[in-house]
């Protein structure tokens, strides 16, 4: 006979206390059932009226009330009562499904969620990208979105989109009637060479438009390079800088007026910087150009050769570069009219 010890009791009293309560959560627990929304969250409300249904299967429970004042265009189309689109919507249907409308969408997802986004009181999405921008631009232009594309277009001119990439901002731009915009892009295309590497949007602009631009860049570049060679623009005490009043240093064999009136020899080293900036300014007619160590570097190298401009090459050379040239780069720039019309 096996004698059961105290430890073995207890485990057997206890299992067969718990073996009710527990052969009932497991029925409990099976009697439980999960159910998943087809529509994306959080548009997915059931008291929604309108079921859009985009490219890629991805489907959007919304109300009516917030897609309508965002678009007139969809407001005639819902409200109409009729299942036949009005011109701008060709290819667009609403079909009654149930107790709900449903549109068909060529948009995806993505792009059909931020456009929504846009149109609920929620917080904008993130798009930190020019094919995002462009997508949800396209979504909202197609249905008359005027309002919430002016929201949109501010994206557009974010720094570092302007800096990195100013022709397809340009083109984006202008293709959806965005003027200051527009503007603001060209003249941070002044910052690149004129013929750049080829960028899709340019498909979307007339050639005319391009054109123009080309024809500002040129503007712009002879407006800038001539200040290379017309020193009128230098301050009144311009003639203190080393290169004005050194007598040891090779003079240009050219003369120079200045602001006072008086005609100045020129150090040679000067007047080759000059030089190789306007080569820049053809090229790039914007002020940071003319900053760039590889123009100053030869002048600098040449001064210091002589015991005259030796101490004060340097601190000058900066002061005329940083705190004149490149906003006199800058106010001959901005004086060139872009020829585009809206």
């Amino acid at each position: 006979m096996k004698v059961i010890s105290a430890s073995e009791m207890r485990q057997s009293n206890i299992h067969h206390l718990l073996s009710p309560l527990m052969s009932k959560v497991v029925v409990d627990m099976s009697a439980l059932t999960l159910e998943v929304s087809p529509y994306h969250a959080p548009f997915d409300d059931r008291d929604a009226d309108l079921i859009l249904r985009a490219s890629d299967g991805a489907r959007f429970a919304v109300h009516k009330i917030f897609l309508t004042t965002a678009s007139p265009l969809l407001k005639r189309c819902l409200m109409s009562g009729s299942s036949s689109p009005s011109p701008p919507f060709e290819g667009l249907v609403v079909r009654r499904e149930g107790d709900h409308d449903t549109i068909d969408l060529v948009e995806d997802g993505v792009t059909t969620e931020r456009v929504l986004q846009y149109c609920y009181p929620f917080s904008n999405p993130v798009l930190g990208n020019l094919d995002d921008l462009q997508a949800v631009l396209e979504m909202m232009k197609k249905f008359g979105m005027k309002c919430i594309m002016n929201r949109v277009k501010s994206l557009l001119v974010q720094p570092s989109l302007l800096d990195e990439e100013p022709l397809r901002v340009f083109a984006i731009a202008y293709r959806f009637g965005f003027e200051a915009e527009t503007r603001l892009a060209a003249r941070h295309t002044l910052r690149y060479p004129v013929f750049g590497p080829f960028v899709k949007e340019l498909e979307h602009i007339p050639a005319s438009v391009y054109h123009k631009l080309l024809q500002y860049h040129r503007k712009c570049s002879i407006a800038a390079g001539s200040l290379t060679s017309d020193f009128s623009w230098f301050p009144a005490f311009a003639s203190r800088w080393v290169w004005f009043q050194c007598d040891d240093c090779i003079h240009h064999s050219l003369s120079w007026p200045l602001a006072d009136g008086k005609i100045y020899e020129v150090n040679v080293w000067f007047i080759e910087y000059m030089e190789r900036a306007r080569e820049a300014l053809r090229e790039q007619p914007c002020a940071k150009v003319v900053t760039d160590p590889m123009l100053i570097v030869e002048a600098l190298e040449t001064a210091v050769g002589c015991h005259t401009c030796r101490p004060a090459a340097y601190l000058d050379l900066s002061t005329f570069i940083g705190e004149h040239f490149t906003a006199e780069v800058e106010r001959a720039t901005e004086a060139v009219e872009l020829d585009i019309h809206f």
